[in-house]
C-alpha cells in the first residue's frame, strides 16, 4: 500500500505567451518552458506553487500563478509520499536562479538536437542556485522516484523531465494534458489511453473548506 500524499502534491509543466518562454521551448525542443511543484497548504488553506523564477526559488499562491501561466501538463505522483521531500526542497526557498546553468542547458539541448549526440558542458554546480527543472528533479530524487534516476539535476531541461514522467505510468498518474501544445513535441510519447481522454482544466484548485 502506498503512503498517503498528505499535501496533495502534483508535478506540473507550463509555459507563457512571452517571447522568453517561446525561446526556451525552441532551444530545448520542448512543448514546455517551465516545471513546478504544487501542493495544498493546510495552514493557509490555499494551493501553492513552488518554483524557480528569474529572481529566485519562490512560493506563490496557485490563483496568482495561473493568471500568468499556461498549464501544459500536470501529474499526480502515485509512488511513495513526497511529504518529506517537500520539506527538504522547501529549504531551498529564496535560492537564486541559476542563469548560467539555464543558458548552458539550452545550448546543450540544441546541440544534441542538431548533432544527435550527448554534449558535456561545465554547468554551475552551486548549492545556493537553482533552475526550475533542477528543483523538481531533486525533489523527486529526495522522494525516491525512478524518474529522477540517471539525470543530472543541473543538466536537465523541463522538456527532458516531462518526457521521463509521462512515460512512467507506474509512479505517475496524468491529471491534466494540454494536447494543443504537446502534439508538436515529437519526443513526447503520450499513452494511448490519455490520447482518448478529455481533460477539463480546473482553474480553482484551493482545498475545499
Amino acid at each position: 500500500m502506498k503512503d498517503k500524499n498528505t499535501f496533495n502534491v502534483t508535478i506540473g509543466f507550463s509555459t507563457t505567451k512571452q517571447l522568453s518562454s517561446w525561446f526556451i521551448r525552441w532551444i530545448t525542443n520542448s512543448s514546455c518552458s517551465h516545471t513546478f511543484i504544487a501542493f495544498d497548504d493546510a495552514a493557509l488553506n490555499m494551493r501553492m506553487v513552488m518554483h524557480a523564477e528569474g529572481w529566485g526559488y519562490e512560493l506563490q499562491p496557485w490563483r496568482r500563478w495561473i493568471k500568468k501561466n499556461i498549464l501544459v501538463a500536470e501529474f499526480t505522483p502515485a509512488g511513495h509520499s513526497l511529504d518529506g521531500a517537500l520539506h527538504s526542497i522547501a529549504k531551498r526557498l529564496a535560492a537564486r536562479f541559476d542563469v548560467r546553468s539555464a543558458i548552458l542547458i539550452g545550448i546543450k539541448s540544441k546541440l544534441n538536437f542538431w548533432y544527435k549526440s550527448r554534449f558535456s558542458l561545465n554547468l554551475n554546480r552551486s548549492p545556493s542556485k537553482l533552475t526550475c527543472a533542477e528543483a523538481v528533479d531533486r525533489f523527486l530524487d529526495y522522494g525516491g522516484y525512478n524518474a529522477a534516476r540517471g539525470l543530472n539535476p543541473e543538466n536537465t531541461s523541463p522538456g527532458e523531465l516531462l518526457d521521463r514522467i509521462i512515460r512512467d505510468q507506474e509512479e505517475f498518474r496524468v491529471y491534466y494534458l494540454y494536447k494543443r501544445y504537446l502534439k508538436f513535441d515529437k519526443k513526447i510519447q503520450i499513452p494511448p489511453s490519455c490520447m482518448k481522454r478529455k481533460f477539463v482544466f480546473k482553474k480553482d484548485r484551493d482545498p475545499k473548506k
